[in-house]
Order: C-alpha cells, then structure tokens, then sequence
C-alpha cells in the first residue's frame, strides 16, 4: 500500500450551501455508499497549499459524474477517501471538490458521518488522502 499523501490547512468559512448539497438525493447516495453511513448535512472547508487540480494531478480522485435533473444540472465532484486528525484519533472522510465550486483552488470541502467542528483540535486540518 502507498503512503497516504497528507494535506494540511486551516479551516475557512463556507458559503453555507454544503448542506443543501450534501442533502440531494443524488450527492448523499453516493456519500452514503462511500462514507457507509448517513452523511452529515454539511461541510467543513479548509484551504491550504495546494490547489485541487495539483491533488488530482498526484493522487486520482473517484468521480461524482455530473447529472441533469430536468431544467437542473447538478455538477461533477471530484472525491478523495481520507483520514482526518481529530482530538479522539483520525476519522474516516471524504475530502471534496465540486467542479462547479466559486472558491479559490485551495479550497477543499470535507463530508463525514458527523458534525466535525467540535471533535477538531483548532483551525488546524489534517488529513491523510488515500491514493
């Protein structure tokens, strides 16, 4: 097995539309059957060095492919398993990057089984991407 590529960056405020994302049909199944749980209605974002076309430039993601809903299209994400370092161990997650996103490159979204700002040690995210 590879060693993990590891990201660190500090979390950064969202847009506040993760949750109606990660709620559609569409998005959550895939989250479902990736995560194996009911993915939480939100996302922790966190920005650091490197832009999300460099990650899947070095480490290939999994494809969320784009789908249209009547008059709705519903953009391809690009998804990452990682491991993220909490104050009780690391936790299975999945880093995202939706192609349709308005932040910068070095923004990245996490989804997880749970709310994850009170089980963070600080600002400070860590994750281990598996390639």
């Amino acid at each position: 097995m590879e060693k993990p590529l590891v990201l660190r960056g500090k979390r950064t405020q969202g847009l506040g539309v993760g949750g109606r994302y990660v709620s559609m049909e569409y998005y959550s199944t895939w989250f479902r059957r990736l995560l194996g749980c009911e993915p939480y209605p939100g996302t922790l974002n966190f920005s650091g060095k490197a832009d999300w076309r460099e990650l899947a430039g070095l480490c290939e993601p999994l494809v969320i492919p784009e789908k249209r809903m009547g008059d709705k299209r519903l953009g391809a994400v690009y998804v990452w398993r990682a491991r993220l370092r909490t104050v009780t161990g690391k936790r299975d997650v999945l880093v995202i990057r939706p192609l349709l996103s308005s932040h910068e490159p070095t923004v990245l979204e996490i989804v997880a089984c749970e709310r994850l700002a009170s089980v963070l040690p600080d600002d400070e995210i860590e994750v281990e991407i598996e390639c």
